[in-house]
């Protein structure tokens, strides 16, 4: 389901302080106006949004700006120049709107130089541009490089970086390149390499460690070692993760704190995401120290505090500033109107046995003693994750009193590395049978409606719901789906390059297992649907382009199959317009109470 956004709402995301500790950044966002930066004092006070409009981004990622020095920013505004904005007004076009997509600038600290990701339809690699403009100079060399980072003297550079036909999580790199006069070395890899995820390097205050977060031994925690990766070793041992799948640039789940005597971070504990603080001794500790609870995310550490966003079930987006003394600043208030506080609860962890695996997903009960309908919500990714943040589409459904079964079957990340890697060859088997076993033990509850349930997805999370109903009609009584991959063979030969050859891993290489791809996509059963549907799609998808769902319901509907198609024009791999969000909310709410509930 997707919520309509009410007026008046503003998204938060991407907090930032500023190197002296007197200024704090975020990004605010609502339905009736453009992305604003806005800079206000560590108290909240003396708040000034700042021109022109940011690119958008989610409140989980960042690389939309950042700070250069005290009293200018680096921003990648919304027609996508990016540009150096002083904070008394002055604008220096750094690098032009031509097509590029740039993400997460780094500043130097002398301000002179922006390192940066440039993504075009062919590359995606590392430049370093002077912030006064002038052209950018290629750093990197891998098929994919972001989320470059600056030592604190200026004199080394390090990112993150993958080669095809890996995905990030499967295997990357942290690399390091000296710098001087402009120039950036030849980078040497620090950290990471085959069958091991890396990413978000940063250096402590003092330049004379590195920190980044790495899978290697099976959780994906944060690592430290000397200045160049020498002698590393993991902050903590407890089975927590501490990152989430980087699905994009700009990622910060942990920071140093001032002194560099330890790091902040959120650890997702079955779901629910806790921030902590640990102590940097030279070696693992067993666990790190609570702060607060809720998730927490663009985590930054100044002298004001520890700066993040957070939220979680019952609490929307906000932007929030920890101090020392355990007080917590809420900076920037991201409650929507619309709610009732009565009305949102937290989830129960529920596990239940899938074959021999043990798989776990997140429960989401209305208030009332009644049986309520079950809404399965699948989470998309596959390499996605269920977790206990803000999600307006449950808050909404439980609302309508709806519970909303959100389940993390194999494939799934926070749960460690092998878990995540059980899905490999998998894709569209292992998952399925984990989401119906998870239906099966929700049937067998007394206290739900084990005989109204709805499947919900998007993306890959559409397509396992699609393949639910498609084989265990018995189960699920309507499916709602949104850009849903319905043909594997056809996702395997879409140019989307991020993605280009993630269906080898997922399901084979073609053509030696074009079998396999026929029996897991769902347009191969399409005729045989007879569960109600409805799928929404836009129409300038690169991802997963419109072509599939409407090959899927042409093949349903001559089979004489229940299906309701919507399509919206201009909207991609999700919905970025406030009017579509809206209008599919609608439908979906109506569609499942017709479905479902009558």
């Amino acid at each position: 389901m997707h919520r309509a956004v009410p007026p008046g709402f503003r998204a938060v995301a991407d907090p930032r302080g500023n190197p002296a500790g007197t200024r704090i950044g975020w990004l605010e966002e609502t339905p009736e106006g453009p992305t604003r930066l806005v800079v206000a004092r560590p108290d909240g006070s003396d708040r000034t949004a700042l021109h022109p409009p940011a690119r958008r981004t989610p409140p989980t990622w960042g690389g939309t700006w950042t700070w250069c020095g005290g009293d200018a920013v680096l921003l990648v505004a919304a027609d996508g120049r990016l540009l150096r904005v002083g904070l008394d007004g002055p604008v220096t076009e750094v690098q032009p709107a031509d097509g590029t997509r740039r993400l997460g600038p780094a500043a130097s600290p002398d301000g002179r130089w922006v390192a940066f990701a440039a993504e075009t339809a062919t590359e995606q690699r590392i430049l370093v541009a002077a912030t006064d403009g002038g052209p950018a100079r290629p750093v990197s060399t891998a098929d994919f490089a972001w989320d470059p980072a600056w030592s604190p003297a200026g004199d080394a550079l390090a990112w993150h970086e993958w080669d095809h036909p890996d995905m990030p999580w499967d295997a990357s790199r942290i690399v390091v390149a000296t710098f001087a006069d402009g120039v950036v070395g030849t980078g040497h890899v620090v950290a990471g390499g085959s069958a091991e995820q890396v990413g978000q390097p940063r250096w402590s205050p003092d330049g004379a460690r590195l920190a980044w977060v790495s899978d290697a031994t099976g959780w994906l925690t944060v690592w430290v070692g000397g200045a160049r990766g020498e002698d590393p070793y993991p902050l903590l041992s407890e089975r927590f993760e501490a990152a989430e799948a980087p699905w994009g640039a700009g990622q910060r789940s942990f920071a140093w704190s001032p002194d560099g005597g330890a790091v902040a971070y959120c650890r997702n504990e079955d779901g629910f995401g806790a921030l902590c603080r640990a102590p940097v001794r030279g070696g693992p500790i067993a666990t790190g120290d609570l702060v607060a609870r809720a998730w927490h995310h663009g985590i930054d550490w100044g002298p004001s505090g520890i700066v993040a966003v957070r939220s979680g079930a019952r609490t929307p987006p906000r932007i929030v500033v920890h101090r020392g003394d355990g007080e917590r600043l809420d900076l920037a208030d991201g409650d929507p109107p619309g709610f009732s506080r009565d009305a949102l609860v937290e989830p129960e962890v529920l596990r239940w046995r899938s074959g021999s695996s043990d798989v776990s997903g997140l429960l989401y009960r209305p208030p009332g003693p009644a049986r309520p309908p079950v809404l399965v919500d699948c989470h998309g990714g596959p390499t996605g994750g269920a977790t206990v943040r803000w999600i307006a589409d449950v808050a909404d459904a439980v609302a309508r009193g709806w519970a909303v079964l959100r389940p993390n079957p194999r494939g799934s990340t926070g749960a460690g590395r092998a878990y995540l890697a059980a899905l490999e060859g998998r894709w569209g088997e292992a998952d399925v049978e984990d989401v119906v076993a998870g239906i099966e033990s929700v049937r067998a509850r007394g206290d739900l409606d084990g005989d109204r349930i709805a499947i919900v997805g998007g993306s890959a999370g559409g397509m396992l719901a699609l393949l639910v109903a498609l084989r265990r009609p018995d189960l699920v009584r309507a499916c709602a789906v949104a850009y849903a991959v319905t043909d594997l063979r056809a996702l395997a030969a879409v140019e989307y390059r991020f993605e280009q050859h993630y269906t080898e891993w997922l399901v084979g290489r073609l053509p030696e297992h074009e079998s396999v791809y026929l029996e897991r996509s769902p347009i191969t059963r399409a005729a045989s649907l007879r569960v109600p549907t409805l799928m929404l799609h836009g129409d300038a998808d690169p991802v997963v382009p419109i072509d599939q769902t409407r090959a899927f319901a042409a093949a349903a509907r001559a089979a004489g199959a229940p299906v309701e198609v919507h399509e919206y024009a201009g909207e991609g791999h999700g919905w970025s317009r406030p009017g579509t969000v809206a209008d599919a909310d609608a439908r979906t709410a109506a569609f499942l109470a017709r479905a479902v509930l009558s």
